[in-house]
């Protein structure tokens, strides 16, 4: 079997952070968000190959992210645009993916999302199925559930319905970007985008996966795969934050501290000074140097310099 990571985006609600590197490989808990799903996939046994597919802005970034790693078993699919109004969209990097890829069975996942669960326990339940299943997290509350694809399912956890952000949700069970196709997975995206040809634009029915979940489930077994633990979709600068705060217990801290106060949920990565500053739920990038400064609520890109900054709530970086 092979695995899809969709990491074409150019997450604009998070720049300048995001403006020059790709969201899959910011950090998260110390390490990039991306490595927690490819450690996971590297431990399946079957996995034949893994194919990430990002734009031209990123390419040198992923190439110089997986050096380290087992060159036989990624392939890095670029998508042939750099701008947002440019990109494929979801369902497209998918396809295109799919135009360079052999026949089999496919895991595709988001790849800026961090799942708590095994993603072998995800596969063991997906081949008992033989159909499409897609990962489901229980949102906290009904108001939350209107941020997310809906999914409501049955006993034998059948898709019954989809609701794409939803006014009234049917349930608080989100559908995450994580999803096992059976071979048949090119004849299923065929079929969906000849059916939207000509009835919508291009951009709708190629960049809104809740759209392709809801046409599928109505033609197809779908099953949904529910877990507990943990789900982040780091979207935004509260996600982000709540990401960080929800993997570990405590504050990151591997750069040098001078006459600073460090608060609750504090990241601060390597080679990067603070002094004479107060840092709280804030993640600090590689390379950065912060004096007389107040930061809270705020995302520091890498190799930026503050001085007396009263940042709170915001994302800053040195511009290049």
């Amino acid at each position: 079997m092979n695995s899809i990571i969709l990491a074409g985006g150019y997450a604009t609600r998070l720049w300048p952070i995001t403006k020059d590197k790709a969201k899959p490989l910011l950090p998260l808990g110390g390490k990039p968000i991306l490595s927690y799903i490819l450690d996971e996939l590297e431990r399946v046994e079957e996995m034949n190959k893994i194919y990430i597919t990002t734009n031209e802005r990123f390419e040198n970034s992923f190439k110089d992210y997986l050096r380290d790693r087992n060159q036989n078993l990624y392939d890095l699919i670029i998508e042939g645009q750099e701008s947002e109004e440019e990109k494929l969209g979801a369902i497209g990097g998918i396809m295109n993916a799919l135009e360079k890829a052999e026949n089999t069975d496919y895991l595709v996942i988001g790849g800026d999302n961090y799942y708590s669960f095994k993603i072998q326990d995800f596969l063991n339940f997906a081949r008992e199925e033989g159909n499409i299943v897609n990962a489901c997290f229980e949102v906290e509350s009904f108001e939350e559930a209107k941020n997310y694809g809906i999914v409501d399912f049955d006993e034998n956890k059948k898709i019954r319905d989809f609701q794409e952000k939803p006014e009234e949700p049917k349930s608080r069970m989100a559908s995450t970007a994580f999803y096992y196709f059976p071979k048949e997975i090119n004849k299923i995206f065929e079929a969906y985008t000849e059916y939207w040809d000509g009835r919508i634009s291009k951009d709708k029915y190629l960049d809104e996966p809740g759209r392709f979940l809801a046409w599928t489930s109505d033609r197809y077994d779908c099953y949904a795969y529910p877990f507990t633990g943990i789900w982040a979709d780091v979207g935004t600068r509260q996600g982000y934050l709540r990401a960080e705060r929800n993997i570990r217990e405590n504050n990151i801290v591997m750069g040098e501290l001078e006459d600073s106060k460090i608060g609750e949920n504090v990241t601060i990565l390597k080679d990067t000074k603070i002094k004479n500053s107060e840092i709280e739920n804030s993640i600090v990038n590689e390379n950065c140097n912060i004096e007389d400064s107040v930061i809270k609520g705020s995302i520091v890109g890498e190799d930026t310099k503050i001085k007396g900054l009263d940042l709170r709530n915001g994302l800053v970086k040195r511009a290049k």
